[in-house]
């Protein structure tokens, strides 16, 4: 966590903008910390501290090893002289970090290699292709009316999301768009019945010009955050449904039955993961079976079989607000990396096969950055050449 990242959070803490687990998390961070420092011990090594600490909560574990439970909510002026200790905690372990690198030789030395080759984050494209094939390049400079087809005006809001509105309510149009972000993309778009969604790197989703009266369908790659809109028909509430593909397969159907709700399907993910946040969703596998996901849970199809599980809602939806959140081994996250700058990780001989990560950063940063902070496991090395991330221990 950086300083700007980190005044933002303390902020957010002391105007009651966090959840209680956030709360919770950072206010046990803190006074773990000082319990740590506490401890009567010649010196401190601030890196396994960290490391120590952070890996405890994270995983939702108190210093004691009970299962974690969020603090009540605390006074405003024990808030205010917690965040400052807070605040001092998280800048302290930053400039640690900071000198811990600049002092470890092999460390600094693969940084400045990663520099000379320094990638950029993703940022917001894609392609639109329209019914009659033809397509169109999302790109920043394209603003306002963008096309018009099937009854439907399509637009590039200011702030840079898709939008679709419909003119002529009388029109039957049938055929399909599909916008198609690419590895180092994302972008977001609004349908034609109101229900808006988010795309991540190297993913499409295709969908009607203009919905049916009875079914609004619509077929995912990749993955996609969806809030779905209400929408009343003659027959009472029109349904909304996701056909998930993965490769060249449709492996599931999810069938919306509230809102919010995010969908995993990489090709080169071990399992599918539908993850819902709000309402309720029914997942419908190929061969008839069916579950229902509860706000929290998550669904993982892998093989054809389905476990449903109380989800890391966090983690499956940081991408979507801007975050890596890594909670997971090492190879696991390197994929969500790969899938942002648009890189290929390559393995060599000596690369840690069973490395386990916690912590979060912005999605914003060069990617240099992010490499050199999983390097201060000091398990693991990067060297960038050109677009490939080689990984060695």
């Amino acid at each position: 966590m950086n300083k700007l990242n980190a005044r933002k959070f303390i902020k957010n803490y002391l105007d009651d903008r966090l959840s209680a687990e956030q709360n919770a998390r950072l206010e046990t961070w803190y006074l773990l910390k000082a319990e740590e420092n506490s401890a009567d011990e010649p010196q401190v090594n601030y890196e396994d501290l960290e490391t120590k600490i952070w890996t405890k909560i994270l995983n939702g574990v108190s210093n004691s090893g009970q299962d974690f439970v969020p603090v009540k909510k605390i006074s405003k002026p024990y808030k205010t002289l917690i965040s400052i200790g807070i605040a001092a905690s998280i800048l302290l372990i930053a400039g640690v970090s900071y000198f811990l690198l600049k002092n470890n030789d092999k460390a600094n030395d693969r940084f400045v290699i990663a520099k000379q080759y320094d990638l950029p984050a993703g940022a917001d494209k894609a392609v639109l292709t329209l019914a009659d094939g033809s397509k169109i390049n999302l790109t920043p400079d394209l603003k306002g009316k963008i096309a018009t087809e099937a009854g439907i005006e399509i637009t590039k809001a200011t702030d840079g999301t898709l939008v679709y509105k419909t003119t002529n309510t009388g029109f039957e149009g049938k055929g399909f768009n599909t916008i198609s972000t690419p590895a180092g993309g994302q972008y977001t778009v609004v349908l034609p019945d109101g229900t808006k969604v988010w795309l991540n790197a190297g993913s499409s989703l295709k969908y009607p010009i203009v919905f049916a009266k009875n079914d609004r369908s619509v077929t995912l790659t990749g993955e996609g955050y969806f809030e779905v809109a209400h929408l009343e028909g003659l027959n009472g509430r029109v349904p909304f449904s996701v056909a998930v593909v993965k490769g060249n397969s449709q492996l599931e159907k999810v069938e919306v039955l509230g809102t919010h709700f995010n969908i995993n399907a990489y090709a080169d993910e071990p399992a599918v993961k539908s993850t819902l946040l709000q309402g309720s969703v029914r997942i419908v596998l190929n061969d008839g079976r069916t579950g229902i996901l509860k706000p929290g849970q998550q669904a993982k199809l892998s093989n054809q079989n389905i476990l449903i599980q109380q989800a890391d809602t966090e983690m499956a939806v940081a991408w979507k607000n801007g975050e890596f959140v890594f909670r997971e081994d090492l190879r696991s996250a390197l994929r969500k990396v790969a899938r942002w700058y648009d890189v290929e990780v390559v393995y060599d001989e000596s690369a840690p096969e069973n490395l386990t990560l916690g912590g979060w950063m912005s999605r914003s940063t060069n990617i240099s950055e992010v490499l050199n902070h999983i390097q201060l496991t000091g398990k693991v090395h990067f060297k960038i050449e050109g677009r490939r991330v080689i990984v060695s221990k």
